[in-house]
């Protein structure tokens, strides 16, 4: 049948599965890789016939193509097939059928070859059924899921975005997600979204989204990059966006109420502390009234306690505005320079020395200086009071990566460790007649700098305050 030897050669040699015969299928032949690639030797293939290890839904059109075939209306047919594998596995493969002749003899034969395709299906099978329950789970999310091209127009938008924002998913596709965050909110977030890297490739934002009606909703978006491993560029953008209206609403509900018992019980601990230095007074006074005459003995005893009153209202007060919200631009070597200048004459008076190590290179922060000189001069003095004559407080300014530390450290009698938890709490102080205000305000006024206080002590051995403020951008 197969007069060519370099026919024969190539054709038995193949790894891909073919098979040659008449149209009458009178004599066929079948190569190895055809019988690997239906798992039959070619004795059992001669056996049976064709149809067997046909998948039945597929021979409808396969027998069609074929009958053109035979009928001269077409040289050649394709098409996707399925087969059964002796072991009952299912293969697919394209079926390509062609005409052709023996060029010695003029005879004609049919030649079939199997492109398989089993394993591209397998896992095209694989990603449908992942990628539809991904799918499933995003449309069925009450999270906003979106796909972003590279330059973050949108690419595809969950069903939830109607519930969050009031469109519909097909009205953002190819839109920029920047035309949807408020103004303001934009100059904060792409700054960071340039600092997004193969290594550091998520990030957790909260801005406000405009919606449908042109008002806006508080969202929080975590969003992530994929970066391609060999070429570094950018492959994929995938954010997730919640709706967090309610949340921070409850929050603001929450932190007023708290605002509502800490007043109350700060009242209450003012009326008290009060009531101490109005009693002495009230004594005095009475004592006056009985014997009709003024005992010069006792008015600076009234007059300290009623500076004692003064000063407790005037902390209060102090807490209600600890930061007056005005930003400066503020040197902090000149400001505690200004402070200890002030301190430094009574410091001298009692035996005691403050030092200032400044820091010419340190950059300028923002803020308002007259609530930070309120920090200083009280962190300051309260050190001043713990050490005893002949001790010495330590004020140093030190540049760290986006911010000034300020340390202001002292030699004196040092703190317990289970006092200093409570340092901060409104009428808690180390001081014998300390109502605990100052250091309340100065934790109030930092944090409104964007800052934080921390405080080290061991018993004996001294204090450690330190201040630190971020530098501006």
């Amino acid at each position: 049948m197969l007069h060519s030897s370099l026919f024969k050669e190539v054709f038995f040699q193949s790894r891909i599965p073919q098979l040659i015969g008449k149209s009458d299928f009178s004599f066929v032949q079948y190569n190895p890789a055809f019988c690997e690639f239906t798992g039959y030797t070619v004795e059992e293939l001669a056996s049976m016939p064709m149809a067997s290890i046909s998948h039945p839904d597929d021979q409808v059109l396969d027998e069609k193509l074929f009958s053109e075939i035979l009928n001269g209306e077409r040289n050649q047919y394709q098409l996707e097939k399925r087969y059964i594998h002796k072991s009952g596995m299912m293969k697919t493969g394209i079926l390509t059928v062609s005409r052709v002749w023996d060029p010695y003899t003029g005879e004609e034969f049919l030649l079939g070859q199997i492109l398989d395709i089993t394993e591209k299906k397998q896992m095209e099978a694989v990603m449908n059924h992942r990628e539809n329950k991904y799918r499933l789970l995003a449309e069925h999310s009450s999270d906003m899921i979106i796909l972003h091209h590279v330059d973050f127009s949108f690419l595809y938008v969950s069903p939830s975005v109607k519930t969050v924002l009031g469109y519909e998913p097909e009205e953002l596709i190819g839109k920029n997600p920047f035309d949807l965050i408020h103004p303001d909110d934009v100059t904060a977030i792409f700054p960071q979204l340039q600092e997004l890297t193969s290594e550091n490739n998520s990030m957790l934002f909260t801005y406000r989204g405009r919606k449908k009606d042109g008002s806006y909703r508080w969202l929080e978006s975590t969003i992530k990059v994929l970066f391609d491993s060999e070429t570094g560029e950018l492959r994929e953008i995938i954010s997730v966006s919640r709706d967090i209206q309610h949340r921070l609403e409850t929050q603001e509900r929450l932190r007023k109420s708290e605002k509502l018992a800490v007043v109350g019980q700060m009242a209450a601990a003012v009326a008290h502390e009060i009531r101490n230095p109005l009693t002495p007074i009230k004594g005095f006074l009475q004592l006056f009234h009985l014997e009709k005459e003024m005992n010069p003995a006792y008015l600076p005893i009234i007059l300290d306690e009623l500076q004692r009153v003064e000063g407790i209202i005037s902390e209060f007060l102090s807490i209600a505005k600890p930061y007056s919200n005005k930003a400066h631009f503020v040197d902090v070597n000149n400001l505690l320079e200004q402070v200890i200048k002030l301190m430094h004459t009574e410091a001298v008076m009692k035996k005691k020395n403050i030092y200032l190590y400044t820091n010419p290179s340190i950059p300028l922060i923002q803020g308002d200086p007259n609530s930070l000189k309120q920090v200083f001069a009280n962190v300051i003095q309260n050190a001043l009071d713990a050490i005893s004559e002949r001790g010495h407080v330590e004020v140093w300014i030190i540049q760290e990566q986006a911010g000034v530390l300020i340390r202001i450290n002292d030699n004196g009698c040092g703190i317990p460790q289970e006092r200093l938890k409570k340092l901060g709490e409104p009428f808690y102080s180390t001081k014998e007649k300390g109502t605990g205000l100052g250091l309340m305000t100065s934790f109030r006024i930092i944090e409104s700098h964007n800052g934080r206080i921390t405080i080290d002590s061991e018993l004996g051995a001294g204090t450690n305050v330190s201040i630190w403020l971020p530098v501006l951008p």
